[in-house]
């Protein structure tokens, strides 16, 4: 029964609604009775809808008419006698289709709302046409009465408001001097007692304008009218909004602005915001009813559409103006200040804010359109709830930014003790945090369209399909950190366990294995974590692992050669053969190992070349680092040395060597070996000396500066080859040269024939 009544009082007020144009239209022709019943009708009407509480219980009414309309039966029909679905998708539809289907019908949904809304707006000018036709009559007596009233009641406000200002006008000068000489509390407290001011000058205006209104129209027990108390409100939420306005741009008041405008662009924008709210506020909040009280109902609708469409054009009109002044002016400002986060941020907000105005002025215009009665409401409670999302968003945004770019710092005893956890951390956080960022800009964006009715995202969320999405992919998410986090503590208890500390060395095989540990588990937990955040999103992950065996096995059997490398790798691995930093011959190659993988291994050789030798190519592994090392001097003396002596030497050079660093990296004597070697030019002399693995080379080169000193020292000579020519001389020759020294002291000696050459007497 009470659903009854409520759609029939719904009912009755939507025909008087929707005949009241037409009786107005019939009232010429039809008799004084019928204009009189449509009249009370409508003016029974007016009241409902101007007293607020009355309004939103009809607002109330109706919206639970509609939903009790709406809902289901027990036998599955709803009241209209449809039956009720829970899925319009046709049985067997695919789940394509049914999207396809949705998006079609949330098209036409718009396309109707949008089709609404022009027929609303045609409807409102067409209001306005009956009157200028003369279809709908205007009682210009009761016009000019109200008129009137209201007139004397706003003189009165506004004389004594102009007067309060005159009086406050005298003491500003002396509040900005203070301001001026005085530090930015006393500043903020001077603002804020000038707006107390200014406030109070609207609120002596309010009560004289009443007092006004009482002693001229009303009385004690009446009050005042309603035409006059329209008045009285526009006045003083007008006088208030110039009030805040003059707050935030302080005009003429340079001592007293925060915000960065010249004195030109304070006056300029106070100016023009000001002029847009006397339109609005006595446009829609005084107009509009006296219209409505006055002429009719219709009037009053085309009156407030008129009012809005050029308030929000004048807004419009306005941005596109100043679009490139603001712009410019905003980055000027930019460079002044010294975070250059906080000037990209500026200027940013200064290309992009006429985008953000001109939605704002279309979000404005079309809840005046669709909800007229209540759109000062929603207006305020959007425009407040935006400006909370906006500021919420963009101190996310930059908090996020700041650690984006400057990274995450660590404490210096644990960067000390982890020195790779911070290139970890800022390798991994700052991708995160940009994602985060992207998803808190495409919240607040739906928000915003929520808080404006464009999308129901807060009641999407909340329903079980957004519930579902949302804790599916949370819980991806939730997966994907778990697996960083259980990889990072991983890998800096490797980190640990690879540092020396007193009591403890790391080994080369322990590195190795490590470096080996490290890899293979970093692509098990991101395969792991990959297939549990995929599974987490709904996505069967049967089909893959299955098809990651299948080409596994026909990668086993394709690649023959890496299948050779990873098991012959693995049998190295276990022999302990090659370890990270040995210097080793592999494949005949020499050189100091720099990294092994499961398949290979990287060497460089002295001349700093790189090589990337596979396991499979191995076929014998010469290690020069294992357990301990010797250097083998081979010392090389002429034949006619002393080889006892040369030993000494050889022992002498070995007893300096050991006085230098170079003592800790040897173990033992000298091993002398003795002569093991007769060669063409010298006579070898081996011996021995026995260092720590990969130090026989460094000991080696000191050894040799040392024996060459010591046997330059003792006229050792450490031949070189080379060849020695020695010429024959004949006997007779000899003899002739002793004749010719004889001669000049007494007889030549004779010639004998034997001592002649063959041939000669």
């Amino acid at each position: 029964m009470t659903v009854f009544l409520r759609r029939l009082f719904a009912l009755a007020v939507l025909v008087t609604l929707s005949a009241a144009p037409a009786l107005s239209q019939e009232a010429s022709g039809s008799g004084d009775a019928a204009t009189t019943e449509v009249r009370q009708a409508s003016d029974a009407l007016i009241q409902v809808l101007n007293d607020p509480e009355s309004r939103a219980a009809l607002v109330e009414m109706l919206k639970k008419a509609g939903e009790e309309g709406q809902a289901p039966a027990e036998d599955g029909t709803t009241a209209e006698g449809e039956t009720a679905t829970a899925d319009e998708t046709p049985a067997g539809s695919s789940d394509k289709e049914g999207f396809v289907l949705r998006v079609g019908e949330y098209t036409r949904a718009l396309a109707d709302e949008f089709g609404a809304i022009l027929d609303r707006m045609g409807h409102s000018l067409n209001g306005l046409w009956l009157v200028l036709s003369g279809e709908i009559p205007v009682k210009w007596d009761r016009a000019g009465d109200i008129l009137l009233q209201v007139g004397v009641v706003l003189s009165a406000a506004y004389i004594t408001y102009w007067a309060g200002q005159l009086v406050a006008y005298k003491i500003y000068p002396k509040m900005a001097t203070r301001a001026r000489y005085g530090g930015g509390l006393t500043r903020s407290f001077i603002l804020l007692l000038t707006s107390v001011i200014d406030g109070l000058t609207v609120a002596l205006g309010l009560g004289v304008g009443y007092m006004v209104a009482l002693a001229a129209y009303g009385g004690v027990e009446t009050g005042v009218t309603l035409q006059e108390s329209l008045a009285l409100n526009a006045f003083f939420i007008t006088g208030m909004a110039n009030v805040a306005l003059r707050f935030v741009f302080a005009p003429r008041r340079p001592e007293l602005r925060f915000l960065p405008f010249d004195d030109d662009g304070a006056v300029y924008w106070n100016a023009r915001l000001s002029l847009f709210t006397y339109w609005i506020n006595y446009g829609v909040l005084l107009a509009v009813p006296l219209a409505n009280i006055a002429v009719s109902f219709v009037l009053g609708n085309a009156l407030r559409f008129l009012v809005v469409l050029f308030g929000m054009l004048y807004l419009i009109v306005l941005v596109a103006r100043n679009r490139v002044r603001v712009r410019e002016g905003t980055k000027t400002y930019a460079k002044t200040m010294q975070s250059a986060l906080a000037q990209r941020a500026l200027s940013n907000l200064g290309s992009l804010w006429h985008l953000g105005a001109y939605g704002y002025i279309v979000a404005v215009f079309l809840v005046w359109v669709t909800r007229p009665f209540d759109a000062t409401t929603i207006i305020l409670r959007a425009t407040g709830f935006s400006i909370v999302t906006i500021m919420g968003g963009m101190a996310l945004s930059l908090i996020m930014t700041r650690a984006i770019k400057g990274g995450v710092r660590l404490p210096a005893e644990l960067n000390q003790k982890l020195p790779a956890l911070q290139h970890r951390l800022n390798a991994f956080v700052p991708r995160v945090l940009k994602l985060t960022r992207f998803v808190v800009f495409l919240g607040t964006i739906l928000l915003l369209l929520d808080i404006w009715g464009v999308v129901e995202t807060i009641k999407w969320f909340a329903s079980d399909t957004g519930q579902g999405i949302v804790g599916n992919y949370g819980s991806a998410v939730l997966v994907l950190i778990a697996g960083f986090l259980i990889w990072l503590a991983v890998m800096s208890w490797v980190d640990l366990r690879l540092q020396s500390r007193v009591g403890y060395i790391v080994t080369a095989r322990e590195r190795t294995l490590f470096q080996l540990f490290r890899n293979a588990f970093t692509v098990v937990i991101v395969v792991m974590a990959s297939l549990l955040a995929l599974s987490e999103i709904g996505i069967n992950i049967g089909p893959l692992i299955a098809g990651a065996g299948v080409v596994g096995l026909a990668i086993s059997f394709g690649a023959q050669t890496l299948v050779k490398d990873i098991i012959t790798g693995a049998f190295i691995q276990i022999e302990n053969a090659i370890n990270e930093g040995d210097v080793v011959t592999v494949a005949g190659v020499t050189g100091t190992v720099e990294g092994i993988t499961v398949r290979s291994v990287r060497l460089r050789d002295l001349d700093g070349t790189t090589h990337i030798v596979p396991f499979s190519s191995v076929d014998m592994v010469s290690n020069f680092m294992r357990g301990h090392s010797f250097h083998v001097a081979v010392i090389g003396v002429a034949y006619d040395t002393d080889i006892a002596f040369a030993k000494e030497a050889m022992f002498e050079a070995y007893r300096r060597l050991q006085e230098t660093d170079y003592k800790s990296k040897i173990y033992g004597d000298l091993e002398m070996h003795g002569v093991i070697n007769f060669g063409a030019s010298s006579i070898d002399i081996r011996a021995r000396i026995k260092t720590t693995p990969g130090d026989q080379w460094s000991v080696g080169r000191a050894y040799n500066e040392f024996v060459k000193l010591v046997f330059d020292e003792r006229d050792i000579e450490i031949p070189f080859p080379q060849v020695t020519y020695h010429s024959a001389v004949p006997p007779y020759v000899d003899n002739l040269k002793k004749s010719k020294q004889g001669s000049q002291s007494g007889p030549e000696p004779e010639v004998l024939a034997d001592d002649a050459p063959p041939g000669e007497d």
